[in-house]
Parts: structure tokens; C-alpha cells; sequence
């Protein structure tokens, strides 16, 4: 039996499964127009448009090393907003933290 590796440049389906439970609720939103998909023997890229926009404006990206990368274009180019080497560890900038719960108010004696 013949035992083909995975290759580091593609996306596995739990990091494609994470991005799209971060993607899902803001395409239902409207907040996102699509994503989508570039694959080379150099990486595997997603590219997230924006409503009314004709270029992308995130990209999440694993490279060949097998490093994950998001990218933020702003107008003036792409610029790295985070990385690591797992995708939950890179995606975590766009999970929801909990609510703030504001503290009491105090009372004067």
C-alpha cells in the first residue's frame, strides 16, 4: 500500500471548516460579499470580498511550510494582521470574545 503525504501547501478540512464557521455568520450578515479559492503548489489562498468592492480585502493563506497566514488590504497593499501554525491559532483575531459586563456601580455610604 502506498501512503501519499498530505501536502503543507493545501488547506486540511478542519482549517477549512474553522474559516468557515468564522465566514458563515458574517456572509448571512451581509458583512462579506464571498470567498474565494486559489490553490499552487505554493500555498492555498481564500479571499474574502466585501459588498460593493471589486478586490479582495482579507486573505487567509497556508504556505508551503505549512504556515498560516491573514492578510489585511488596506489600499496601499496587504499587510499581516496575523499567523501561526495552526489555523485557530491564526484565525483567533476574528473569534467573538465574550461580552464586557460592566461593573457595578458603587454605591456612597
Amino acid at each position: 500500500m502506498t501512503v501519499v503525504a498530505f501536502s503543507l501547501a493545501r488547506f486540511t478540512p478542519a482549517d477549512l471548516t474553522e474559516f468557515y464557521e468564522i465566514a458563515r455568520p458574517r456572509m448571512e450578515r451581509g458583512l462579506w460579499a464571498g470567498v474565494s479559492r486559489q490553490t499552487s503548489a505554493e500555498g492555498d489562498r481564500l479571499l474574502v470580498t466585501f459588498p460593493h468592492l471589486d478586490r479582495p480585502v482579507f486573505r487567509f493563506e497556508r504556505d508551503r511550510r505549512g504556515t498560516y497566514t491573514l492578510w489585511f488590504h488596506d489600499r496601499q497593499g496587504w499587510h499581516g494582521i496575523g499567523t501561526g501554525s495552526s489555523s485557530t491559532e491564526c484565525l483567533s483575531i476574528w473569534r467573538t470574545r465574550p461580552a464586557r459586563v460592566p461593573a457595578p456601580a458603587l454605591r456612597e455610604a
